[in-house]
């Protein structure tokens, strides 16, 4: 393989080419110029950038201490709502205990009279038998001397 050469023609003696101007940055014309250019704008930049950075760290100190009041309103709710939820636990425990007690009194009481109120009951329905059955023979009774009279 054949390799082919490029030959770099001189510039004309006016203009200067290319790789003569990059040639005479890399040696130093104006590096001193292009490196005070570079650190200006390097601290233009980090100072942007402090600027940004120091405005940042607010809002994110800003939002901290509103996501900490948000937990410490949050824990107190929490804290009251257990401790309601507490009151009502006995409240209601309290309540089961009383209606306990009434339904022992209740079924202890229940225990105690139902003989008493069985008698009474079958008591007053044979009375009340007894009653129709003398006022239907009474009426029988009448009607039948009424019949012969």
């Amino acid at each position: 393989m054949a390799e082919e050469r490029t030959i770099v023609k001189p510039a004309p003696a006016g203009k200067p080419s290319l790789w003569d101007q990059a040639l005479r940055a890399v040696k130093g014309d104006n590096t001193n110029e292009l490196i005070e250019q570079f650190t200006q704008e390097m601290t233009l930049v980090a100072e942007g950038l402090c600027e940004d950075q120091a405005r940042l760290r607010k809002a994110v100190d800003g939002l901290i201490r509103q996501a900490e009041n948000q937990h410490d309103k949050s824990k107190q709710d929490y804290a009251e709502l257990e401790r309601q939820l507490d009151e009502q636990g006995r409240e209601m425990k309290n309540r089961m205990d009383e209606m306990s007690r009434r339904m022992d009194a209740i079924e202890n009481a229940a225990k105690a009279k139902p003989q008493k109120l069985s008698l009474l009951g079958s008591d007053m329905i044979s009375r009340v038998t007894l009653l129709a059955s003398i006022i239907c023979g009474t009426w029988l009774l009448v009607t039948i001397l009424k019949l012969f009279v």
